[in-house]
């Protein structure tokens, strides 16, 4: 029987263990920067950003999934048209937001401008705001990638937002677009976004930002 060695690797274990722990202090913050300034550069020129998306709300006994079609464009214009599964209708025109809903008849119009976009995913889709003055940022660990070859990143807003508690977004790794949304509620809820086909800069027709209420429909006005 051969003397048992003092120097296995179960004995260096606590040792090996310190050392990638110092190693991950050490990469992480820089790869951390190196990921908000990637997504930052990625939409600084942008002007128009459009696709396709999948909106997943998730609360107890609610899981529900729209799809359809989005255009956004600086400084805070915005059309999402809803296809799946009920068409509806969201348009920005930066001094009023109207949600149309065909089904109903009726339209929700409330005062909306690009300010209302601040520390929102939607304005770094945009190329505004600064992560790091607006967000402490970290590597997700609760959530899961979507897609292959990406990273997660958790933003946390640094003053408090009662519409959020923290943010996940989902880049490519070498391009850095983002792939995914995540928004976790106060009350524990979660609004997902994956977003797909997305294209930046084509040049969107100015009457995609505009709306007229249908003739017949029920306006409804919401103060903020």
């Amino acid at each position: 029987m051969q003397p048992k060695n003092k120097f296995s690797l179960a004995s260096r274990l606590p040792a090996i263990v310190c050392l990638l722990t110092f190693l991950c202090a050490l990469a992480y913050p820089q790869d951390l920067a190196r990921a908000i300034s990637g997504l930052e550069r990625r939409y600084a020129s942008a002007e128009t950003v459009s696709g396709n998306f999948e909106q997943t709300y998730r609360a107890p006994g609610i899981d529900q999934v729209q799809s359809g079609v989005f255009w956004l464009k600086r400084p805070g214009l915005m059309r999402w048209e809803y296809r799946k599964p009920e068409e509806q209708l969201f348009v920005a025109d930066g001094r009023e937001s109207f949600l149309y809903v065909p089904r109903d008849r009726q339209v929700t119009v409330q005062p909306f401008s690009a300010d209302d976009l601040r520390n929102t995913p939607l304005e770094f889709l945009l190329g505004g705001g600064a992560i790091s003055k607006s967000f402490a940022a970290a590597w997700e660990a609760e959530f899961k990638p979507n897609s292959d070859r990406t990273v997660l990143l958790r933003l946390t807003p640094r003053v408090h937002d009662p519409a959020c508690v923290f943010l996940v977004l989902e880049l490519d790794q070498t391009t850095y677009d983002i792939r995914r949304i995540v928004v976790r509620e106060p009350t524990g809820n979660t609004m997902e976004f994956l977003l797909s086909a997305v294209q930046v800069n084509l040049k969107a027709d100015s009457k995609l930002f505009r709306f007229k209420p249908p003739k017949g429909a029920e306006i409804v006005r919401l103060e903020k």
